[in-house]
This record gives C-alpha cells, sequence and structure tokens, in this order.
C-alpha cells in the first residue's frame, strides 16, 4: 500500500531504550493528493529515520505498512513509512485505478 503527498510537517526525531534495545523513530505529516485530501501523520523507524531526507513542501510517495497495538485495553495505530521516494507523474500510473489526483 502506498501513499502520494505533500509534506506539510516534519516533527524532532525521538529516540530511547525498550526490553527491546533501542529504537529511534521520526513523524512526519504529509497532505494527500486525494480529490479530498487527507492529512495523515507516518513514521519512519531505524535506519529509516537517517535516511529521511524530505522537507516541508516536497512531494513524495511512500509505501506504508499500517499497525495496530493494544496498550491496557486501548488499540493505538501508527502508519509506518517503509520506502519514500520523491513524488514523480510517472507514480500516476501505478494509480490509475484510484482516487488519487496528482498535483500538477
Amino acid at each position: 500500500m502506498y501513499l502520494q503527498g505533500k509534506i506539510i510537517q516534519i516533527f524532532d526525531e525521538q529516540s530511547g531504550e525498550s526490553s527491546n534495545g533501542k529504537w529511534r523513530k521520526r513523524e512526519f505529516v504529509m497532505e494527500t493528493f486525494a480529490k479530498i485530501p487527507r492529512k495523515v501523520c507516518l513514521s519512519v523507524r531505524g535506519e529509516g529515520v537517517a535516511q529521511f531526507r524530505y522537507n516541508v513542501g516536497d512531494a513524495i510517495q511512500s509505501s506504508i505498512d499500517i499497525e495496530s497495538r493494544e496498550h491496557n485495553g486501548r488499540y493505538y495505530t501508527e502508519v509506518r513509512a517503509w520506502k519514500i521516494e520523491p513524488y514523480s507523474r510517472q507514480n500516476d500510473s501505478a494509480a490509475e485505478h484510484s482516487d488519487e489526483e496528482s498535483p500538477f
């Protein structure tokens, strides 16, 4: 699954230690190019944090995984970006059957 959109906000890196070892995470918000634009907060983890070299205003396509975890009877959902690349009109051929619209 993937999302196409423009980055509208980037948060500072977060890091810490858990029972599984050290971790790193960076979150950013993108606004999709859909007919009805949606704002989605995505996260990159581990080595993806060092490879994240995008800025506010950049148009990207991000391959994502969506995962929900239970904690104390509540569920928390995270959208993880595992591949991010610059958006180009060539990416549109893969989205021919979706409700996404090109920003250009």
